[in-house]
């Protein structure tokens, strides 16, 4: 963690907050501004926050209303779950963030502090493929995956998951990264891969590098 970042950097971001009325923006700012990763630049570069955008502004048409709590899988700093409890058009009634680096929770608490304290916000810190969300005391109302190219057998995953669980599901065509073990060529190849029985969205965002494949539905 660093402990003492560059006060300009903390000011305008404080700054874009007041300009935007932007709270996560506001949220971030307290985030650098009493310590941050050295690596949550990435977490909100461009592309990553592009790839959240779409995913959000696009959920806010498909399903507005998740009939229960919602699971972001691989989740990392909770900025998809921040974007999501601040974002007017969504009645999301409490996000469990789960990431299997035990390093995340409290980074991802401290962007979400006011989520927690409202207890909207929850970490988990485990293993997506041992999660049994057929167990679980409140039906998820949704569970997202944006890392389904990082997983060895997705289809595997997805057979291990209750009936009829909504999901939302980003993967890419990035080949070149050694960490992508289960890439797509095109949403097509999406679309079969996970073999959803209901299908409420499919679309794709061409970026610089690559393009993200996204799909909403149910198992």
């Amino acid at each position: 963690m660093s402990n003492a970042p560059p006060d300009a950097f903390y000011d305008i971001l404080r700054g874009v907050a007041a300009l935007t009325g932007n709270r996560v923006v506001g949220d971030l700012a307290k985030l650098v501004g009493d310590g941050m990763p050295d690596d949550l630049w990435v977490a909100f570069n461009h592309k990553q926050i592009a790839s959240k955008r779409w995913l959000v502004d696009i959920l806010a048409e498909i399903l507005p209303r998740p009939a229960g709590p919602v699971w972001v899988l691989g989740a990392w700093y909770g900025v998809l779950g921040a974007m999501l409890l601040d974002d007017e058009r969504l009645k999301v009634g409490e996000i469990f963030s789960l990431d299997i680096d035990p390093g995340c929770a409290p980074v991802a608490e401290r962007l979400n502090r006011r989520h927690v304290a409202e207890g909207r916000f929850r970490t988990v810190t485990a293993d997506m493929m041992a999660v049994d969300f057929a167990s679980q005391q409140a039906a998820p109302g949704l569970v997202i995956n944006t890392s389904c190219e990082h997983l060895d057998d997705v289809p595997g995953w997805l057979a291990s998951l209750p009936p009829g669980l909504p999901l939302l599901l980003q993967s890419n065509d990035y080949v070149r990264e050694p960490d992508h073990r289960s890439c797509v060529a095109c949403l097509e190849s999406f679309k079969a891969q996970a073999g959803l029985s209901e299908l409420l969205y499919a679309g794709a965002l061409p970026q610089k590098n690559y393009t993200r494949f996204m799909l909403i539905g149910r198992r």
